[in-house]
């Protein structure tokens, strides 16, 4: 992706700090006096660059994300059961028409809202903007997360092509407050991605770092 003539701001993201032990980070509300994390952050000033005016040439195969217009018949993002009768279907629509997939299954969704000195998973509290450079899934945690929704279908799905994509939108915006920035696939090497578990209460997934 040609970025040279692209505006863009100059943005501090952080990364994590060289470390031994494997990364890990709880996946609910920290026990007292229990970190939620052992990552360390290690800021970066990167340049980051609005990809809307090369909109059409970005691609989920070329460089891990894309850009795409969408209008919403979703009053409440807030309204859970609202997301799941009406969002869910609409995402279905976008991803096939973006993919030409057989077939799409929503299997969760995250509403982030930025509350200042809130920590993530806080109880009662919206789940916050995730404040380091990241990835989702893993090539483990993923075929591992088609297994636990799809059951049975999974390792017959999994003999074609599966992926897992995020769909995210701002609910309001011009959003100035963390806004989301993603990572041109084509500029990361394999050997520049960490493991890193993902712990829950029941089960310890995988993303990196």
């Amino acid at each position: 992706m040609n970025t040279a003539a692209l505006p863009h701001v100059d943005g501090t993201l952080n990364y994590i700090t060289p470390m031994n032990d494997r990364p890990a980070t709880l996946a609910y509300e920290a026990p007292p006096g229990v970190p939620p994390t052992n990552i360390v952050p290690e800021p970066h000033t990167v340049a980051i660059y609005d990809a809307r005016p090369i909109a059409e040439s970005v691609t989920l195969d070329g460089n891990g994300f894309a850009l795409r217009p969408h209008d919403t018949q979703m009053h409440d993002f807030y309204n859970d059961e609202e997301v799941r009768s009406v969002y869910y279907k609409e995402a279905e629509r976008l991803l096939q028409q973006a993919t030409g997939a057989k077939r799409v299954f929503v299997f969760d969704h995250t509403v982030r809202r930025r509350i200042a000195g809130t920590a993530d998973r806080a109880a009662g509290a919206p789940r916050q903007p995730v404040a380091r450079v990241h990835v989702d899934h893993t090539e483990k945690s993923a075929p591992q997360r088609i297994r636990d929704f799809l059951g049975d279908q999974a390792d017959t799905l999994m003999r074609g092509r599966s992926q897992i994509i995020n769909i995210w939108r701002p609910i309001r915006g011009p959003l100035r407050d963390a806004p989301l920035a993603v990572c041109d696939a084509g500029t990361v090497s394999a050997d520049d991605l960490i493991p890193s578990d993902l712990v829950y209460r029941d089960r310890v997934g995988e993303s990196c770092c």
